[in-house]
This record gives C-alpha cells, structure tokens and sequence, in this order.
C-alpha cells in the first residue's frame, strides 16, 4: 500500500555530483514523468529545456548564482513556464481544451469554463506552480533510477531567460540539477504529522 514512501523518503536535494554523465534512456524516463505530470484542464503550461552542453550549463549555472548542482551536475532541466500562451481563446489553450475534451473544436462550456478560471488567476504564478508538479514527478522518477537531483528556484531570472534563448511570454520556474549524486543523504528532519496536519 505504502510502496511509493520509501522511494520518495530517499529524495534529496543532492549539492555535488559526480561527473559521470547520464544515460539517454534515463533522461528520457525523467522527462517522461515531467510530461505526464498532473495539470489542471490539461493545459500542461511548460516546457523543459534539457541542458547538456558546457557552454549553456555555465551561462545557466552562472544565472544560478553559481550554486553547487548547478555548476557541478552533468544535466540541468530548466522547467519554463508558457505565460502568455495561456490567454484564452489562443491557438496553444484551443489545441489543449481540444485534447482534454477529445474533441475538436473544444466545446463551448470548456472554453467558458477556463476563462473563468483564467479570469481568477495571475497566469505567471499559476504557471509556474503548475511547473512544480512537473519537476516533483521528475524527482521522484529520477531516485527510482538511482540518480540524484536538486530543485533550484534561486536564479536570475532576466539572466537565465538570455540563458535559455526563451521568447517573450516565457519565464523560467525551476531549474532541476540532474545526475549521480557524490555526497549521501543526510539525517532527513521534517516536522511530525501533528504539526502539519489539521483535520476540519
């Protein structure tokens, strides 16, 4: 019943990797689980940006500040968020209604209902939150792997988007540190179920 826990309680946030380089089929079964990530009206906001070359992980990891996964892992994920895509009635948002109703044209109480709920939001802030679940899915796959990761939310964010090359309407959400992790887990401390947990 449990058998999800004791993968997800090896997850953590791994700062130094080793150089050896990740396989192609690995990456590819953790950009998997990014894209089936779960998504609200399956509009799925983003795109992941698989960065592998020495000269883009030394711009990105420049716009991280220069932090140890970044500078250190041998693939860095940037995670971006599809800002201006989401605005209804735009060919990206027809196409995704079209796909979460199976058929095309979306239907018009589809339509109605996500400008409704796009009349309720701030596109950027829920965008990128949709990103987390994007790269939550992506962390959990690559421990089943046996690979280390770390989320990074700390960068420049004007110097990572001329990192990226990303168009106007794109922002960076999350960049995620890839690879076999060189240092072991630490003693993991989380606060206890009472102090997190309300039942109402």
């Amino acid at each position: 019943m449990a058998e999800l826990l004791p993968a997800l309680s090896r997850r953590f946030s791994c700062r130094r990797f080793k150089s050896r380089p990740v396989a192609d089929d690995a990456l590819g079964v953790v950009l998997e689980a990014g894209r089936i990530a779960p998504s609200a009206v399956g509009i799925e906001p983003w795109r992941f940006i698989v960065v592998q070359s020495p000269a883009a992980k030394e711009k990105v990891a420049a716009a991280c500040h220069g932090q140890s996964p970044a500078a250190t892992a041998p693939v860095l994920i940037a995670i971006v968020a599809l800002v201006d895509a989401l605005a209804p009635g735009s060919v990206f948002v027809e196409d995704r209604l079209a796909a979460e109703a199976g058929t095309s044209p979306p239907p018009e109480w589809l339509r109605e209902a996500y400008r409704n709920m796009y009349a309720h939001i701030v596109p950027e802030s829920w965008a990128v939150s949709q990103c987390c679940f994007a790269a939550a899915q992506m962390m959990a796959q690559a421990t089943a792997l046996g690979l280390g990761s770390c989320p990074m939310g700390g960068f420049d964010e004007g110097a990572l988007a001329a990192a990226l090359e990303l168009p106007k309407g794109e922002v960076p959400a999350l960049v995620l540190a890839l690879g076999h992790c060189d240092e072991k887990q630490g003693e993991r401390r989380r606060r206890g179920r009472d102090e997190v947990v309300t039942v109402i």
